[in-house]
């Protein structure tokens, strides 16, 4: 009678990054390098300090692996790491943060067909009002529209509930507009006379 030979489950790839498995790490840099490269350019708006910073994040989450939990995935974890390397960038550039807490009397983000074509086309004017807001507001639009991160994994990558990530991203979206529309010239209306909603593509 034949024996039926059993295959061997597969490894955990948290497991894998956490001993710091060779291939592991390969395919997780070979994957990665670029977006984390993009992420910290489009916060830094600096090609020399996004490839420092890009190095910096792979040996972090390197020597970083043993925390590494599973929660989420190492693609979500490792942007973590980034934007804490790019915050303390922040701070040892001597750039100033702004508060956490802004002013609340903010209108809704309400722009025009138009002036989101006129966005599209201004990537560093958005680049630019991302930067501008406060740490916790910045680190869930760059997970969620930048590296397109769903929000209930954003969730568990910080620890809270998805709901205050998607409250976090409805915040930013006030303030990214309070930043942009002044720089848009005079409010247009789409041809229903409806305003239409600040959208960011990851």
């Amino acid at each position: 009678m034949m024996r039926l030979l059993k295959r061997a489950p597969e490894e955990d790839p948290a497991d894998r990054l956490r001993r710091r498995d060779r291939s592991a790490w390969e395919a997780l840099i070979g994957r990665e390098y670029t977006r984390i490269f993009n992420l910290h350019l489009r916060l830094t708006g600096d090609r020399e300090a996004a490839a420092d910073l890009a190095q910096e994040t792979f040996a972090a989450a390197y020597e970083s692996a043993h925390t590494f939990a599973g929660r989420s995935k190492p693609e979500v974890w490792l942007y973590g790491v980034a934007l804490n390397l790019c915050r303390n960038w922040r701070r040892s550039t001597a750039q100033a943060e702004p508060p956490d807490e802004l002013n609340d009397d903010l209108p809704d983000p309400q722009p025009t067909a138009e002036e989101i074509a006129e966005l599209k086309e201004r990537s560093e004017l958005i680049c630019e009002a991302v930067r501008r807001l406060p740490e916790v507001y910045r680190r869930a639009v760059a997970l969620r529209y930048f590296m397109g991160v769903p929000a209930t994994e954003i969730a568990e990558s910080e620890g809270v509930e998805a709901g205050t990530v998607r409250w976090r991203l409805h915040e930013a979206k006030k303030r990214l507009w309070a930043y942009l529309k002044p720089g848009l010239g005079e409010e247009r209306q789409d041809e229903s006379g409806q305003d239409r909603e600040l959208r960011l593509a990851p």
